[in-house]
C-alpha cells in the first residue's frame, strides 16, 4: 500500500465517512483486485502468444486441437473466447466448433467484440445457415453486423430472424431483402400485424419491389394500414392496395 501520512489518511477516511481501519481495508481490497486483474491479463496475453507460436510453427505431425478450442469457447471470459476464435479459422467446418459458436451466439449478453470476430469467420453457406437457424430466437440480443453476417441472402435464415429481431434490425434486414425472392405468408402476416412504422415501411417497400402478389392476399390489413398514424405507411398501403 502506498505510504501516506496520518493526516492525509484521516482526511481521506473522513471524506468517505468511514473509520481509518475500514479505509485501509477497502484500499487494500482494491489493490488486490487490481493485482489479480493484471495477473489475469498477463495469463491471457501469454495464452494468445502461445496460440500464435503454435500455428505459426506447426510440426509435421500437429493436428488442430478441437477439444482445446471448444473448451475455451465455453469460457465465461470474453478475452479467452476471443483469443480462441482468432486462431480457429481452420476449424469452421467442424461440427463441434459450429455447436460451440452457436452456444456463444445464444448467450443473452454476447460481447460485441466476440460477435464481430464471429461475423468475420469464413463459414460455408450451410454452416452459416445452421448457426442462424439454431440461434434465431436470441436475435434480439445480437448486434446488427452479426445479424447480417448470419442471415446473408438465405431466406430461411432471414425469416427466422425476422420473427425475433428488434424493430430497427427488422428494418435493416428488410431493406436487404434478396431480389426475386418471396416471403412466406406466415412471416409476412406476422410482420404486417405490427403497428411499428420501423417495421411496416421497409416491409411494404419490400413487398412492392419483390413480392407484390402478396398484396392480394392481405387486402384487409392493407386497408387498415391506410389509416396508420405514419404518412409513409399510409402511402405504401394505398399503393399496394391498388395494385
Amino acid at each position: 500500500m502506498k505510504n501516506i501520512n496520518p493526516e492525509e489518511l484521516a482526511s481521506l477516511a473522513q471524506e468517505r465517512n468511514i473509520s481509518i481501519t475500514e479505509y485501509k481495508a477497502e484500499k487494500a481490497r482494491k489493490e488486490e483486485a487490481e493485482k489479480l486483474s493484471q495477473k489475469i491479463d498477463g495469463i491471457l496475453e501469454h495464452y494468445e502468444q502461445e496460440f500464435r507460436n503454435y500455428y505459426a510453427n506447426p510440426s509435421g505431425g500437429d493436428k488442430p486441437d478441437i477439444s482445446a478450442i471448444v473448451f475455451r469457447l465455453k469460457s465465461e471470459n470474453p478475452k479467452v473466447i476471443n483469443a480462441a476464435l482468432r486462431h480457429s479459422g481452420h476449424l469452421v467446418k467442424r461440427v463441434e466448433f459450429r455447436r460451440a459458436v452457436t452456444e456463444i451466439i445464444r448467450r443473452p449478453d454476447i460481447d460485441e467484440s466476440t460477435a464481430n470476430i464471429i461475423a468475420s469467420l469464413s463459414f460455408d453457406d450451410m454452416t452459416r445457415k445452421l448457426i442462424a437457424l439454431d440461434s434465431a430466437d436470441n436475435a434480439a440480443n445480437l448486434p446488427g453486423g452479426l445479424i447480417i453476417s448470419l442471415t446473408g441472402s438465405d431466406t430461411d435464415a432471414i425469416e427466422s430472424f425476422l420473427m425475433h429481431v428488434k424493430p430497427e434490425d427488422a428494418a435493416m434486414i428488410l431493406r436487404r431483402w434478396p431480389s426475386g425472392k418471396t416471403m412466406s405468408m406466415t412471416v409476412l402476416r406476422f410482420l404486417l400485424a405490427s403497428d411499428d412504422a420501423r417495421v411496416l415501411v421497409p416491409l411494404l417497400g419490400a413487398m412492392k419491389d419483390h413480392f407484390p402478389k402478396a398484396a392480394l392476399q392481405n387486402k384487409k390489413r392493407l386497408s387498415e394500414l391506410e389509416s396508420h398514424s405514419t404518412a409513409a405507411v399510409r402511402a405504401w398501403a394505398k399503393k399496394l392496395s391498388h395494385l
